[in-house]
């Protein structure tokens, strides 16, 4: 394979990939488990600094499946710490939002290099410079000319501060749901519960409350992202107190089959552009945006989804409600493709961040991130081609380059010169190195046709 030749080719390829599939990405708070069993493989578990995939279309599909591995955060992020080793087992902590906000100018589909998100844990700065991926930020790990590895922000910490009335720091903020669209602002929900001096006689935040950042007080850059807001300028959407009662109104139990009637934390917010849309004067004049919001919470064990339309109700996608009504047992899991640990007991997980995207997936994770010299790297993937060249090159030991590479799935290549390949079947599947005797961190990565040629996310072995 000429990877120049598969460069000029890959637009044209590009255009007879099979459309996208509309799709929610959530992130569970606990350790959970994909219903289809994902093939025997390690991408069946699924960890809360990891996305999921569900897909919506026709109707939700039996199973969950990993959709954005660690090990492909590992590859992008590199040695941040540093600490010698690439991969961070604790990476992000959790993730605590997703956000899928399209670019006009964008030239790729949504990808784990498009898509936003929100840690509980700050990256390193190593590769990406300060201040990096913090709890109060929303973003995502890209490279440009200052090197690969660097954060691009949707909304950093300052801004949530100054929208809120504080100093734009020391940093205090810690964001937990985000959604926005361009026409509406930027609607967001805090981890925590913090005294503030917005407007509108916003005074004190819940963890319960929805905040909006007007479109009016934003401005954006080219491209869609938050360049600056007003001092001041976040106005209370939704308090607790109604976020209370579109879940008293939604009926729905919990992973124990007990009435859920708290919000308690806000965990997920997405917008629902299905639901009722309304205006409200906001304090500065201006007419401020109230659409219906699908969310999530830490009340909503069983991983349940619920929106504000008509007064609350369980969130449903085309045929399947995202949750059990109260009365009719608990909310399993089954609901968003999670296996339950009993046929009596739900997940004991909340879905801790959601979005609504179109995506597919191609995915590779090691069995073991750090490999003892002498032995074999054992990895497991899911294409989602029928044959899959498996391609794998020697990473610098802080993070590895990668180059564009226009497909549908993920939209860089990062084996430019190859030290060992190997052919497998599509679906699921498993294949192996040669023992490796010789310290060495290498990062491997797949292509396939389906039908136009696509590759798979990242990952990094090391030895």
């Amino acid at each position: 394979m000429n990877l120049r030749l598969l460069a000029a080719l890959a637009p044209v390829l590009a255009a007879h990939v099979a459309a996208q599939t509309p799709s929610m990405l959530y992130t569970t708070s606990q350790t959970e488990f994909t219903m289809s069993g994902s093939g025997g493989t390690v991408l069946q578990r699924l960890l809360p600094n990891e996305v999921t995939q569900l897909d919506l279309q026709p109707c939700p599909t039996f199973s969950a499946e990993k959709w954005s591995p660690r090990t492909c955060y590992d590859t992008m992020a590199g040695d941040d710490q540093p600490d010698g080793l690439i991969h961070d087992p604790l990476r992000f902590g959790r993730i605590d939002a997703l956000l899928d906000m399209q670019s006009p100018l964008a030239a790729a589909a949504p990808s784990q290099r498009t898509v936003f998100w929100s840690p509980s844990q700050a990256m390193g700065v190593a590769n990406s410079g300060a201040p990096g991926l913090r709890p109060g930020d929303t973003g995502r790990i890209i490279y440009n000319t200052s090197g690969f590895g660097v954060v691009e922000y949707f909304l950093k910490a300052e801004d949530v501060q100054i929208a809120l009335g504080l100093p734009p720091t020391p940093i205090v903020v810690d964001v937990d749901a985000i959604a926005a669209d361009p026409s509406m602002g930027v609607y967001f929900s805090l981890n925590q519960n913090l005294a503030v001096t917005a407007g509108c006689g916003l005074a004190f935040v819940r963890d319960g409350d929805v905040l909006v950042i007007p479109a009016a007080s934003i401005t954006w850059t080219a491209d869609l992202r938050v360049a600056s807001v007003l001092p001041g300028c976040a106005e209370l959407c939704y308090s607790e107190a109604m976020m209370d009662a579109f879940v008293v109104g939604a009926n729905v139990a919990n992973a124990n089959g007990v009435c859920v009637t708290q919000v308690g934390d806000l965990e997920g917010l997405e917008i629902d552009y299905a639901g009722p849309f309304g205006i409200v004067p906001g304090c500065t004049g201006a007419v401020t945006a109230r659409p219906s919001l699908i969310f999530t919470a830490s009340t909503l064990t069983g991983g349940s989804v619920l929106t504000t339309a008509a007064g609350g109700q369980i969130w449903t996608a085309t045929c399947v409600p995202f949750g059990t009504q109260c009365g009719f047992g608990p909310t399993l899991g089954i609901q968003v493709g999670l296996r339950p640990p009993t046929a009596a007991t739900g997940v004991p997980s909340f879905l801790n961040a959601i979005c609504l995207t179109r995506t597919d997936r191609f995915v590779l994770e090691p069995q073991q991130h750090v490999v003892p010299l002498g032995s074999p790297a054992v990895i497991d993937m899911y294409s989602p081609g029928a044959v899959n060249f498996v391609f794998a090159a020697i990473s610098p030991p802080n993070v590895a380059p990668c180059v564009p590479f226009p497909n549908l799935l993920f939209p860089d290549v990062y084996v430019l010169s190859w030290v060992w390949s190997t052919f497998t079947g599509g679906g699921f599947t498993t294949f192996a190195t040669p023992p490796v005797n010789v310290s060495a961190k290498v990062v491997f990565q797949a292509g396939t046709f389906a039908p136009g040629l696509v590759l798979s996310t990242p990952a990094t072995v090391e030895w």
